[in-house]
């Protein structure tokens, strides 16, 4: 009589399906963390590209104030004096003043002053950029706006002096938040140039940089 044969897993089948199943997970679990961090520096970039915009816009929309925007915006690492006119003075903008308006609300943009959360002892910026900079820069009818900040990942930075690497660029370069042992891998960088001429005829009569 024949001895029926006894069905199911042996308990080395059990524990090499858990282990496999177990990197899988891990695997899954890190994939997304990754995945994560990649959306976030999408969106930041995203942020980066539309504020740049935003700043040309402003420049063409009041473009007899080039000099004075390129002056006054040459690097904003902290907020901006506040603006003498618009809504925080009450008093319609003049074209020079409108320098500064657009300048303080540029920054509370990229600095993310719109949206606040709680931080245990007050409030913080919790939109925009993380530790942003911003630089405005003109090269005849060409107007360059550029933003730095700090990203979630190290990268390898551009040192060969490539135009083309917008990581060459010197806006924010020697800041220490995008520092990670003595480089500054945690540095992105976002330049938008435009072509803004400072008016219909020529010469122009540009007028004073007023004092933000």
């Amino acid at each position: 009589m024949l001895r029926q044969r006894a069905l199911g897993f042996t308990l080395v089948e059990t524990m090499v399906t858990v282990f496999v199943v177990a990197v899988g997970l891990l695997s899954a679990a890190a994939l997304q963390a990754v995945s994560k961090k990649a959306a976030i520096d999408a969106m930041q970039r995203t942020t980066a590209t539309v504020l740049a915009q935003d700043m040309l816009e402003r420049i063409r929309a009041n473009s007899l104030q080039i000099d004075c925007y390129v002056a006054q915006g040459a690097e904003l690492t902290v907020t901006p004096p506040a603006a003498t006119c618009g809504t925080s003075g009450g008093t319609a903008c003049t074209a020079a003043t409108l320098v500064g308006y657009d300048l303080i609300n540029w920054w509370n943009a990229l600095d993310g002053a719109s949206e606040k959360i709680a931080n245990g002892v007050g409030t913080a910026n919790a939109g925009g950029l993380r530790s942003p900079v911003g630089c405005i820069r003109r090269d005849g009818e060409m107007v360059e706006v550029v933003i730095a900040w700090r990203g979630l990942t190290a990268i390898t930075q551009g040192d060969d002096g490539d135009a083309d690497d917008p990581t060459s660029d010197e806006c924010g370069e020697d800041e220490a938040d995008f520092e990670k042992d003595d480089d500054q891998s945690f540095r992105r960088v976002l330049r938008l140039q435009g072509h803004i001429r400072r008016c219909a005829n020529t010469p122009c009569a540009i007028a004073t940089c007023a004092t933000p």
